[in-house]
């Protein structure tokens, strides 16, 4: 194996060492995995345009950020998130409603794909990935 792609696996697998010592140290429970976030993107998806939006926070960081939702099924799968960030690291997303004409029926929507841990909040539903207990 050349000496470039060596040093790039090294330093993927410092940086999941790293992220595994992050979600070790601040969580005692975990509710989500690769699968399950793809389930739950997956069930967004015909909620478009309604929902547009989506505000997430990561695992080793205080910012929430946001983000388009994905229009089309196909396009989610179940190793990347849509930003720059792997499945791994979300701590929790939010899927905000205006006015929260389809709260329910998304909630119903995502119920039956799966298992999740669904706190209401003032805007939506947020989905929480990892938990301090």
């Amino acid at each position: 194996m050349p000496g470039k792609i060596k040093a790039q696996i090294e330093k993927r697998e410092k940086s999941w060492d790293r992220l595994d010592s992050i979600i070790s140290r601040k969580f005692s429970a975990s509710y989500m995995s690769n699968v399950k976030w793809a389930k739950l993107l997956k069930a967004a998806c015909p909620f478009y345009p309604e929902i547009k939006k989506m505000d997430y926070k990561l695992v080793y960081s205080d910012d929430v950020k946001s983000t388009d939702i994905e229009e089309y099924e196909e396009h989610v799968d179940e190793i990347w998130f849509i930003e720059p960030s792997i499945y791994k690291e979300i701590e929790w997303i939010e899927f905000p409603f205006e006015g929260n004409t389809k709260l329910a029926e998304f909630r119903e929507a995502l119920n039956g794909v799966g298992q999740f841990k669904i706190n209401n909040t003032s805007t939506g539903l947020r989905i929480i990935g990892y938990e301090k207990v």
